[in-house]
């Protein structure tokens, strides 16, 4: 294996393995100090898909309004509409409703690919396959 095609495919693979464990933290973030509060769809709009975005207000634990859209539904929501959601008070996983915290997984899937990607990539190079 040249080095360019393992230079490649590791920073592929670590690149997936980094946004993989991103993602999990903010999941987790969300489970552990994620803050219910009663979001308002203030606006929807159809995607081309057919699907729906909506946008929400909801009010933050200092008084003030927030917005956030949410994707994906395939099912318009009223507006004046109140879901539940979750906010990450540190703010560092952004706001969600409930329901979609609770369907997602935090299973790695690119992880479970890409590390014995790497450690096949890095053995052929070793041994110069």
């Amino acid at each position: 294996m040249s080095v360019w095609a393992y230079v490649v495919i590791a920073a592929a693979c670590i690149t997936l393995i980094l946004l993989d464990t991103r993602g999990i933290r903010i999941y987790r973030a969300l489970r552990a100090r994620g803050i219910p509060v009663k979001a308002r769809c203030m606006g929807v709009n159809r995607e081309e898909k057919g699907l729906y975005t909506i946008l929400l207000n909801y009010t933050h634990a200092d008084g003030n309004v927030y917005q956030f859209k949410e994707g994906g539904f395939r099912t318009p929501v009223r507006m004046g509409e109140e879901l539940d959601a979750l906010y990450d008070p540190a703010g560092y996983a952004p706001p969600t409703i409930t329901a979609r915290v609770t369907r997602k997984g935090a299973f790695p899937y690119f992880t479970v690919v890409c590390l014995p990607l790497l450690i096949a990539a890095t053995s052929a190079f070793v041994n110069g396959l």
